[in-house]
């Protein structure tokens, strides 16, 4: 059971049995108060005639006739509640009897004998008829002028009256009892639903908390003056509330800090570890280059003036072209080796990244490689132009162009495609060919790693152009291409030190 059901229980039954008390004791005060009224006028009633019921008789005592029944009746009758009256001697018999007045019976009478009665006073007892009925008898001694006692005169009152006063009453008190009981029951009701629903806004209010909604706030009542402890609680709540909502956004906005600042550890890791591969790769390459380039450059040179010398038609020249091609092989092993190893002074001004983009495909255009592709850009207008290096921007548009049309055995589709994005630019090159497997888009930017047949390439091309993406703060990845086959992505951001981020 609620809390308002429990008050209102509690409120409504201590509010009606206050009332049923009140109203009993109330109503029991009034019928003694009545009962009391009636019989002092009944008392006094019966002193009055006495002396009017003497002058009728005047010492004759025998049955009146029906026109003196009915001159006694007249005279009696202001009294409603008179049943009859009858006279005894100062022995105590019997002397006269009247007729029961109209609208009683004989019933109404009491059966027993005179009872006993004090010198100068009247008495009275309140004694049941036959029927078990109240009646008031009272007996009024009369007196000669000496002072003796003659006679006694006896009245019979009924309570009817009284009753009825008394029923009435009863029903005026239940009548209003039954207001009072649904007066105080609305009442009872409207108390606890005021006293308990600030209560029950608090447990929502604490139920919400509980799901996480800490901008959940309590109406306060009575806020400006007069503030009574729900309210204060209320307002503590509030408080409280407030107080966890700003610990929450504290926290939050610590956990992005520290989430972005491990995403940049992670990133940071990364580098390192692709900076200790390319260390490690660099010092075999400063070995390699020494110990290699020399000996292969002589004999390339050598090589080509012995295919200068060679008349056409010679079989030998097949050889020595051979010869020629390896050593070729062989210096861009060393050159790409060194590409990594090295890092060469940059060249740092504005890059327009539209015009770059078309420079490098109009020297391209013309190769043999591209004559069977069919390639398109999609360039927006109205970048800005970043600060960077545009020879290495260029030779990482070179390679990923080479790998592209390698990819698709020099026949099918290249597409370029640049955008502005937030902080920086995207390029994006796309193609049909048979796209990079799932597994493959991180460990293809790994040095000597290539999906391409033994022979044709190092493996070192895409190593080379993330190094020089990173080097300008941007980043490279593989993904799937909307033509169905690879697709390069390529972001470079805003220079922080001569750009801001709203510029970009």
């Amino acid at each position: 059971m609620s809390l308002s059901r429990k008050l209102f229980i509690y409120t409504s039954a201590v509010l009606l049995m206050l009332l049923l008390v009140t109203f009993w004791l109330l109503e029991k005060r009034q019928a003694v108060l009545w009962l009391e009224h009636l019989q002092a006028q009944h008392l006094a009633a019966a002193r009055f005639a006495t002396p009017e019921i003497l002058k009728h008789f005047r010492g004759d005592f025998t049955r009146l006739s029906p026109r003196k029944q009915g001159e006694m009746v007249h005279l009696l009758g202001f009294s409603h509640d008179l049943i009859g009256f009858s006279l005894y001697s100062d022995s105590g018999r019997a002397l006269f009897a009247s007729d029961i007045f109209p609208g009683f019976t004989t019933q109404d009478l009491p059966t027993d004998t005179l009872f006993e009665t004090e010198d100068q006073d009247l008495a009275y007892r309140i004694a049941p008829d036959a029927q078990g009925r109240r009646v008031l008898d009272v007996v009024v001694p009369a007196f000669s002028p000496a002072g003796s006692r003659l006679l006694s005169v006896r009245f019979y009152y009924s309570f009817r009256t009284v009753d009825q006063r008394l029923a009435e009453m009863h029903q005026d008190f239940l009548s209003i009892a039954i207001g009072a009981a649904l007066v105080s029951i609305f009442l009872a009701a409207l108390g606890a639903r005021r006293l308990t629903r600030p209560i029950q806004q608090l447990i929502d209010g604490a139920r919400a908390i509980t799901r996480g909604e800490l901008e959940t706030r309590i109406p306060m009542r009575g806020a400006d003056g007069g503030a009574d402890e729900l309210t204060v609680l209320a307002g503590v709540f509030n408080e409280m509330a407030g107080s966890l909502n700003a610990s929450r956004e504290e926290l939050t906005r610590r956990n992005d800090q520290l989430s972005t600042a491990n995403d940049e550890l992670h990133r940071i890791s990364e580098r390192l570890t692709r900076a200790e591969r390319l260390a490690a790769v660099g010092q075999v390459a400063a070995g390699v280059s020494h110990e290699i380039d020399n000996p292969v450059g002589i004999i390339l040179g050598y090589a080509q003036l012995l295919l200068e010398d060679l008349p056409q038609g010679d079989m030998r020249r097949e050889d020595v072209q051979a010869i020629i091609d390896e050593c070729l092989r062989c210096k861009r092993i060393t050159g790409g080796l060194l590409g990594l190893s090295r890092t060469g002074a940059r060249q740092w001004e504005p890059v327009d990244l539209h015009e770059l983009i078309e420079s490098t495909w109009a020297s391209l255009q013309p190769q043999k490689l591209f004559r069977q592709i069919d390639f398109a850009m999609h360039l927006d207008a109205g970048l800005p132009r970043l600060i960077g290096d545009s020879d290495r921007l260029r030779q990482v548009l070179v390679n990923l162009l080479l790998n592209a049309v390698q990819a698709l055995a020099e026949r099918g589709i290249i597409r370029i495609g640049l955008k502005k994005v937030a902080g920086g630019a995207e390029i994006t090159v796309d193609d049909d060919g048979p796209g990079i497997a799932q597994e493959q888009r991180e460990t293809i930017f790994d040095p000597f790693f290539s999906t391409k047949e033994k022979g044709k390439g190092t493996g070192l091309g895409l190593a080379i152009c993330r190094k020089l993406i990173e080097e300008h703060g941007g980043s490279i990845d593989a993904l799937e291409s909307p033509l169905g086959g690879a697709r390069i992505r390529i972001y470079l951001p805003c220079d922080a030190d001569r750009k801001t981020q709203s510029e970009c």
